[in-house]
């Protein structure tokens, strides 16, 4: 048998770590891996000593953290399909409608020199576009907005006042009955992953002390041993879409901006052994789909697929620094391949906001399919010889 399928153990002096991206209601996908891995008979992975978690990977880790079984964490994301915990926010809809009506008030009294750079404009637009269909006449109406009135698509930005779409705080009270009142204390060490709304810098929320911190790396840890609903909210609120969680001083955002895979955390709260739980399917090279949802899907899996290979990529040359320097103080981290689910129609363009109970079902289906196929190849463990 290879080094990258020999049997794995439970070891108490090498803690294990999950780490768990975020990925909107592909969380579910990360509830079925959990159940598999947790009734895996070696009890490898029955209780890990580090969790940390993005976004929604940041929901499944308090909820494993505060003793829910798989069935109850997938109750909770059905739950939330049945009973969506959002509002939306009526005073974005209101000041639009307010610059809308000044915009049209305005519209007469625009200047001459601009009305005729426009009327130019125009006119070019008609001989490019097919007028007989309404696909046409859009085309033209969308290109003319971009470059001839785009000062008007600003200001109407502009003078929406305020920064989200929808208000989440209802998942609070979601999250208090799961974590209890007062919040969540564990012997469990848990880093849930954000980012400052004013500065840009990544904040990670861990209710232990990181092992071994220098004055650089400080900042980005903001020990909290009391795990709260607004601070799991925080890691999940995603920018535009929800409203940014003010803790303390900070205003916080989702994580998956920054850290959506966090394996830098797991290290520094002591784990020596990690799994990656990714809702991103592993492509292989080929023509993409020629449609516009397959492309944002890509997209938004590429931005996701980047910030886990650099993660992984740092990790591993960490590793091989540590074999060099033979440093009692730097360990080598061992990092398993990721798991994540196969390539299918469940994880198409919109399941990344389709809380629907039967997609939320089959993502749950899917991750354990990957999990049971993960533990059968060894598990396999992750080096730069991947890479060749």
């Amino acid at each position: 048998m290879s080094k990258a399928q020999r049997p794995l153990a439970h070891d108490p002096l090498r803690p294990l770590a999950l780490v768990l991206s975020g990925g909107g209601a592909r969380g579910a996908f990360q509830v079925g891996v959990w159940k598999i891995l947790r009734s895996d008979p070696r009890g490898f992975c029955r209780l890990p000593s580090v969790v940390s978690g993005t976004s929604a990977g940041a929901i499944n880790a308090v909820l494993l953290a505060a003793g829910l079984s798989p069935e109850a964490m997938l109750e909770f994301w059905l739950d939330l399909a049945e009973r969506p915990p959002v509002r939306t926010n009526e005073r974005f809809f209101s000041s639009l409608q307010a610059e809308l009506a000044r915009v049209l008030f305005r519209e007469p009294l625009r200047a001459f020199d601009r009305r005729t750079r426009e009327v130019r404009l125009l006119v070019g637009l008609l001989r490019k576009h097919t007028l007989l269909r309404l696909s046409g006449i859009e085309s033209m109406l969308v290109e003319f907005l971009l470059t001839a009135r785009f000062d008007t698509v600003s200001n109407i930005l502009d003078a929406i006042q305020t920064r989200y779409l929808f208000d989440f705080s209802p998942l609070a009270q979601r999250l208090e009955k799961a974590l209890g009142r007062g919040g969540l204390r564990t012997e469990m060490r848990l880093a849930l992953n954000t980012v400052d709304a004013h500065t840009g810098m990544v904040v990670r929320i861990v209710n232990h002390r990181p092992i071994k911190r220098d004055e650089a790396s400080a900042r980005h840890y903001r020990y909290e041993p009391v795990i709260t609903p607004e601070m799991v909210m925080a890691s999940a609120a995603i920018p535009l879409l929800f409203n940014p969680i003010s803790l303390g001083a900070q205003e916080l955002w989702d994580g998956g901006l920054l850290v959506n895979t966090p394996m830098a955390p797991a290290v520094a709260l002591g784990a020596r052994r990690l799994i990656p739980v990714l809702v991103t399917p592993k492509r292989s090279p080929g023509k993409p789909e020629e449609c516009f949802g397959a492309a944002v899907e890509h997209l938004a899996d590429a931005f996701l697929e980047n910030a886990y290979n650099a993660d992984r990529k740092l990790l591993l040359e960490r590793n091989t620094l540590a074999q060099h320097l033979r440093d009692p103080g730097l360990h080598v981290v061992e990092l398993f391949e990721a798991i994540r689910p196969e390539s299918s129609r469940t994880f198409n363009a919109g399941s990344y906001l389709y809380f629907e109970r039967k997609a939320l079902l089959a993502m749950h289906e899917a991750g354990q399919r990957a999990a049971r196929t993960w533990l059968d190849r060894g598990p396999p463990r992750d080096s730069h010889d991947e890479d060749d």
